[in-house]
C-alpha cells in the first residue's frame, strides 16, 4: 500500500522512476485509445487528445490525465458529444481511501476511466479527486461503477471506474482493463459484465455513510458487503 499520500516517503530516485512509468502508461492509453475508438463505430472520429499534469505544492508530480474528445455528426455539423478520460494519480487527492484493520489511509496509485461530458482538467478541478462528497448523488453499481444520471451524451450516462495502477502495464493489460471495458460500457452494457470480478486490477467501491445524507467511499481489492 502507498501510505504516504504526500509523495514524500519516498526518495527523489524512487519518484522520478514512479513517475517515468506513469508517463509510459500514458504514450500506450493515448495510442490503444487512439486505435480502438474509431475502429469500434461508436463515433464518426476521436479529437486530439488534451494531456494534463497535476502538481502538490506546485513542483510535486502527483497525477496525470488524458482526455478525448468523441465525436459525431448533428445537424450537418461534427461536435464533441463525449469525452473518454483517464487519470493515473500517484499520491494526492485522486488516490482513494481503504480500510486496514479497520484504519483509513491511502490506496495504491490508481488509474481512473471515466466517460464525462467534459474533459479532466486538474486546474479547474474537473477530475476525480477525494473525499467523494462534493460527487453525489451517485450511484454506485456493483460496488465498481459509479455513475451519474442527467447526461447529455448519446451514450448515456457518465460513468467512473478504477483501477490498479501496479497491474496496468504492457499492451494486454491495457486492452483488457482499459479499453475492453470501456468500449462495453459505451456500448451500453452492464456493469457486471463490461467490469467482471476477475478483471485485473478492478477496484471496488464501498459507500461509507457520514450521516446528514453525505456519502463518501472507501476502495478495496474485492466486493464487500458494507463498509
Amino acid at each position: 500500500m502507498n501510505t504516504e499520500q504526500d509523495g514524500a516517503g519516498i526518495s527523489e530516485k524512487a519518484a522520478n522512476e514512479q513517475w517515468r512509468k506513469a508517463k509510459a502508461i500514458q504514450h500506450a492509453l493515448n495510442r490503444l485509445i487512439a486505435e480502438a475508438i474509431p475502429a469500434s463505430g461508436l463515433c464518426k472520429e476521436l479529437g486530439p487528445v488534451i494531456n494534463a499534469v497535476q502538481q502538490q505544492g506546485g513542483r510535486e508530480r502527483s497525477a496525470l490525465a488524458g482526455s478525448f474528445p468523441l465525436i459525431q455528426r448533428k445537424k450537418r455539423k461534427e461536435v464533441i458529444v463525449a469525452w473518454l478520460n483517464y487519470q493515473i494519480s500517484l499520491f494526492g487527492d485522486g488516490v482513494p481511501r481503504c480500510l486496514v484493520d479497520g484504519v483509513e489511509q491511502p490506496y495504491e496509485p490508481v488509474l481512473h476511466v471515466a466517460h464525462w461530458t467534459c474533459e479532466f482538467s486538474f486546474e479547474y478541478d474537473a477530475y476525480i479527486g477525494f473525499p467523494a462528497q462534493g460527487w453525489q448523488p451517485w450511484r454506485n453499481e456493483a460496488q465498481r461503477l459509479l455513475t451519474w444520471g442527467d447526461s447529455d451524451s448519446p451514450f448515456g450516462d457518465e460513468w467512473t471506474y478504477s483501477l490498479r495502477l501496479a497491474q496496468m502495464e504492457g499492451d494486454d493489460a491495457l486492452l483488457r482493463s482499459v479499453i475492453a471495458p470501456a468500449l462495453a460500457l459505451l456500448e451500453g452494457k452492464p456493469a457486471s459484465e463490461a467490469l467482471p470480478d476477475d478483471l485485473p486490477g478492478l477496484v471496488f467501491y464501498q459507500d461509507k455513510d457520514l450521516g446528514n445524507g453525505e456519502r463518501d467511499l472507501v476502495v478495496g481489492a474485492t466486493p464487500q458487503v458494507s463498509v
